[in-house]
């Protein structure tokens, strides 16, 4: 008899990322009546982390027909096993063979471009969707953009000309480089080191397609989406911007691949920009002597207390660039085999190892909201917040992975899509309310006019 098929399958569920994916799955799926499992080489382990609510598979990434069999029994596949250039292409590609959709949380652009180049025409006709960076990057800022470009459209026919995004962390400060990067981040950036000798950090139209739509130009393109890597100023933020953490680089390929993939919501000059607002550290750093402020409506008080003068400013410029030189020698470094080497050494002596990561208290405390200002074509206007509870990576992303998994294994995300995909092309803006389980909430400012 065939073996049952499962509805939706985690691969890399012992991992911490892993478990906290199994949390939220736990919590999102019951009382849905799905067929869940776990997969992995450790089945005492695969055992006692699924309990009564997920079966345990055996999957070996080192014997190609373990994963092939995988494939063929799941709808959805979860792959948090990474590195994914490493790992990656064989899971990937067993499950377009064996129409099973493929999420995974890839930071690692050049080996994206690499599964477009070779796996798209097939994920075509096999009418499955493999999708990268399902978690913090790239899923809420491309799911923003579609949010913004469908409002732009309901409104006036207006396609989406402009797109800058501001992130703001909310609840307790970072203690800590493992308190702000994933073990499985740190992965991926040491794989960009090891592997990518092209020119994906340099070039934010790498994930284009290769028939681009009328009017569109990848040159073009590149020079207005360049990754900033100093600091600046933004108006609408009030605040000094920074490169955003854990890297520039990842998520303006996939929101101009997935703006490409839709010309009709899209215009060919389409300039996306998004930054790390300084604004919010900087009044957190001088609240303490804010306090000590003279009791009075000058307006040097009001400044004092406000944490506005002076000394904000310098401590958000000052924040900004200590942010800034660490990413802009990152993205210099695939340039030089002698730097590659010395920033990985870096990496693997002073970053959190895979399978490390803060408290369950401290991963609730933690959240962050995108402020959004979108810019139509003809010139109109748009603007909203989407704010998130819980750590961006070691808690939002688990959520938000588990609640556009568990759409797409019911039907309600994904028809009539396939391919190799960006979030925003593989879900659309139908993804944004269901994401309320996974604590998102998307809004646009006048709303509730």
């Amino acid at each position: 008899m065939p073996k049952s098929r499962f509805d939706l399958i985690v691969l890399g569920a012992t991992g911490f990322t892993g478990r906290q994916l199994v949390r939220a799955l736990r919590r999102q799926a019951a009382g849905r009546g799905l067929k869940l499992a776990l997969a992995g080489r450790r089945p005492e382990a695969l055992a006692e982390l699924a309990g009564a609510d997920f079966a345990a598979l055996p999957a070996d990434l080192d014997q190609p027909e373990s994963i092939e069999a995988l494939a063929r029994r799941g709808r959805v596949l979860l792959n948090l096993a990474g590195p994914y250039a490493e790992r990656g292409e064989a899971v990937l590609l067993a499950c377009l063979q064996a129409n099973c959709h493929h999420l995974d949380l890839s930071g690692e652009t050049f080996w994206m471009r690499r599964m477009v180049q070779r796996h798209h025409a097939l994920a075509l006709r096999r009418k499955t969707l493999a999708v990268h960076s399902c978690g913090y990057e790239a899923l809420p800022f491309d799911l923003c953009a579609q949010g913004a470009a469908q409002a732009l459209q309901d409104r006036g026919g207006e396609r989406l000309a402009g797109l800058n995004i501001a992130v703001h962390f909310t609840g307790p400060q970072l203690a800590r480089l493992g308190d702000a990067i994933s073990g499985g981040t740190l992965a991926s950036m040491r794989m960009v080191l090891a592997h990518d000798h092209g020119n994906s950090l340099q070039r934010m139209d790498c994930l284009l397609p290769e028939d681009l739509p009328e009017g569109w130009n990848a040159n073009a393109v590149a020079l207005a989406n360049a990754a900033p890597l100093s600091p600046w100023w933004d108006d609408a933020a009030g605040s000094v911007l920074a490169p955003t953490l854990p890297a520039p680089f990842v998520n303006p390929p996939l929101l101009l691949r997935s703006a490409a993939l839709a010309p009709a919501r899209f215009a060919p000059s389409f300039r996306y920009r998004e930054g790390l607002a300084m604004r919010d550290l900087a009044e957190r750093l001088l609240a303490p002597f804010s306090r000590h402020a003279p009791d009075s409506d000058s307006l040097l008080a009001r400044w004092t207390l406000a944490g506005l003068g002076g000394a904000s400013l310098a401590a958000q410029w000052s924040a900004a660039a200590a942010i800034a030189a660490p990413l802009a020698a990152f993205a210099s470094a695939t340039q030089s085999d002698a730097a590659r080497q010395a920033l990985q050494t870096l990496l693997e002596r002073f970053g959190p190892k895979p399978g490390e990561g803060p408290s369950d208290a401290a991963l609730d405390a933690m959240g962050y909201e995108l402020h959004w200002q979108a810019r139509g074509e003809a010139g109109t206007a748009l603007s909203g917040k989407l704010s998130a509870r819980g750590h961006p990576g070691y808690r939002s992303t688990p959520e938000m992975m588990a609640a556009v998994g568990l759409a797409l294994a019911e039907g309600r995300l994904g028809r009539g899509r396939a391919g190799v995909l960006s979030p925003g092309a593989a879900f659309g803006p139908e993804a944004l309310p269901l994401l309320h389980d996974a604590g998102l909430t998307w809004t646009i400012d006048d709303e509730a006019a």
